[in-house]
């Protein structure tokens, strides 16, 4: 899979500057021995990627001198020098689907341009820094070229991460640095930074009157027309397949067209998702394999998370990179069911009209309250009052009814911000492509009336109508399968009168077992599972109430029920690797 994975694009910064966002680079890059990195200068301009193989077909000079760089994983006919008349015209639309950027420099390299896919699904950060700019996909390459010290957090981004462990629109733990916002056109030059949104995707309700078949038969075209047009682009693909809907609607397609297909699952043998992908792996007639993480990935693969992306959001992932070592190096990409349940519905189940920044739900990790106890001198309900009308102005920005906006708020917030990390691990790894991500479903979700989209009520009747055999296999989806079997029922009504340690078996399945390897890595290696949380203990206790911290680790030390606590320390984990005392050095 041909691809730029990443960017650094910067001009006219402090030569004292430089070699620390090489180090930067060199941090984040030194794990992946097989990517290519290349070095250009467009005038003033220096931009820095790095990929695989074939790279220069991505790049593409205009007749005025200036390049195109086209990053990411675009769908559909790379040819940049069809693209170059269609640039200078009003209203032009990108033409391809999936995760991408384009980026335009104007040969003298004073001027970038920038346009990014429909959701912004790599986020770029860029700052200014003295009389130089820099804008890049690596977090901690800005942050080291500027310098930036705990002086320079801003205290709302900072209460942010910890209420939901990612930032708000285009928020981050700096002052002085900023995301690029979704959809939009963006432009630097000697004014400065100006973003206008191009509105390719927005709600509508151009579907608000259609019957229900029609809808049905419309939302199964369009997701499988989505999905197959990804699954034609490879011959063999890599899956992991959860218990939900997404990954196993992408398993569906791809066993109708007989596409080479392997799927993984990780966990606890008889956790929720490893029971139900096995039984939709064994449906489908596809290969399955179960991963075992093994119970040292934090302390593996924390310092590598950090050095991909820094403080962009909670630490979280480590165990998927731990997944994505134990593939076979076969060069088969991945397939990521990346936001399909929010286009389908979820999110109306999660958010509400009011609240929405600090709403109660599986999300939270420190709630207001406890912040009260946790922050040292915090002027806290300023800071609350700048959120709520940093929130309230989103939405006066989005057009539609209310429950829409909903929808494309948590697509423009944890979508991008926080659940993209999935797709940007496996784009350095082995390539990725989303096949969610894709405009006509996207458009076709957000024309829909809410009765339809509540439970994901719209797309349990495409699996009911076109996918049954897998409708009656159950999963974290619902508290029940789609369609109901005499045999389901029967072993549920055993089950109901069994105790819970004979859950296991036949039985096992019918109680939602959570994944909890993090928490299983922290009760075998302790506080090094955390860091840099213990090593930045003094400059934390500067800033917060450590006790509470010790408090949560506890907890996690003698139970694993509750993942609550370890979500409140990996938001802190963000935080202790800016304060730690060691930060400054690294970064010089």
């Amino acid at each position: 899979m041909q691809s730029i994975i990443g960017f650094t694009v910067f001009s006219n910064l402090p030569e004292s500057r430089l070699q620390a966002l090489e180090n930067a680079h060199q941090r984040a890059l030194t794990y992946f021995m097989r990517l290519q990195r290349r070095s250009l200068v467009v005038g003033e301009t220096h931009l820095e990627l790095w990929g695989r193989e074939g790279m220069e077909n991505r790049l593409h000079t205009l007749p005025d001198g200036s390049l195109l760089a086209l990053i990411g994983s675009p769908r559909g006919e790379v040819n940049l020098a069809k693209v170059q008349d269609a640039l200078m015209t009003d209203r032009f639309e990108l033409p391809w689907e999936g995760r991408f950027l384009l980026l335009r420099i104007s040969a003298d390299g004073k001027r970038w341009t920038m346009w990014n896919d429909w959701l912004g699904s790599m986020p770029v950060f860029h700052a200014e820094i003295g009389r130089g700019r820099i804008a890049s996909t690596l977090e901690p390459a800005v942050v080291a070229s500027a310098g930036y010290t705990p002086d320079d957090f801003f205290l709302p981004g900072v209460v942010s991460l910890l209420v939901n462990g990612h930032f708000i629109s285009d928020w981050t733990l700096y002052k002085g640095m900023k995301i690029i916002p979704p959809d939009s056109r963006m432009e630097w030059g000697e004014g400065g930074f100006r973003a206008e949104t191009l509105w390719t995707v927005q709600p509508s309700q151009s579907r608000w009157e259609a019957g229900w078949d029609d809808l049905v038969d419309e939302m199964y075209e369009l997701s499988r027309k989505a999905i197959a047009d990804v699954l034609k682009t490879q011959p063999r693909w890599i899956l992991p397949l959860s218990s939900g809907l997404d990954s196993r609607l992408i398993a569906g397609v791809a066993a109708e067209m007989g596409v080479e297909l392997h799927t993984y699952a990780w966990g606890e043998p008889e956790s929720t998702d490893v029971i139900y992908s096995r039984q939709t792996a064994k449906t489908l007639g596809l290969p399955w394999k179960w991963i075992d993480l093994c119970n040292d990935f934090l302390e593996r693969y924390t310092p590598l998370w950090a050095d991909l992306f820094g403080s962009s959001m909670h630490f979280h992932g480590m165990y998927q990179m731990c997944f994505l070592d134990s593939l076979p190096d076969a060069g088969i990409p991945l397939l990521n069911g990346f936001l399909g349940d929010v286009l389908s519905g979820s999110s109306l189940l999660k958010l509400s009209n009011e609240n929405i920044f600090y709403k109660k739900d599986w999300y939270l990790h420190w709630s207001v309250e406890e912040l009260r106890s946790l922050l040292k001198a915090f002027p806290l309900e300023d800071i609350l009052l700048e959120i709520k009308k940093e929130v309230q102005g989103m939405f006066a920005r989005i057009p539609g009814a209310q429950f829409s906006r909903i929808i494309l708020f948590e697509l423009w917030n944890r979508q991008r911000l926080f659940t993209s990390f999935q797709a940007t691990l496996a784009s350095y790894w082995i390539g990725v492509d989303t096949p969610f991500l894709n405009r006509a479903y996207a458009r076709f979700s957000l024309s829909l009336p809410r009765a339809v989209l509540e439970n994901r009520r719209l797309l349990g009747d495409v699996f009911r109508r076109y996918y049954g055999k897998l409708a009656v296999i159950p999963g974290t989806y619902a508290n029940e399968p789609f369609i109901r079997t005499g045999r389901y029922i029967l072993r549920r009504r055993i089950v109901e009168h069994l105790p819970p340690p004979l859950h296991h078996g036949p039985f096992a399945g019918f109680d939602d077992v959570p994944l909890r390897m993090d928490i299983d890595c922290i009760q075998a290696s302790g506080k090094k599972s955390l860091w840099p949380l213990f090593d930045a203990w003094n400059e934390l206790a500067k800033w917060l109430d450590v006790r509470l911290l010790e408090r949560e680790y506890q907890t996690l030390q003698h139970s694993n029920k509750d993942i609550r606590p370890l979500r409140r320390l990996q938001s802190v984990q963000t935080l202790a690797y800016r304060l730690r005392s060691d930060a400054k050095v690294s970064q010089a």
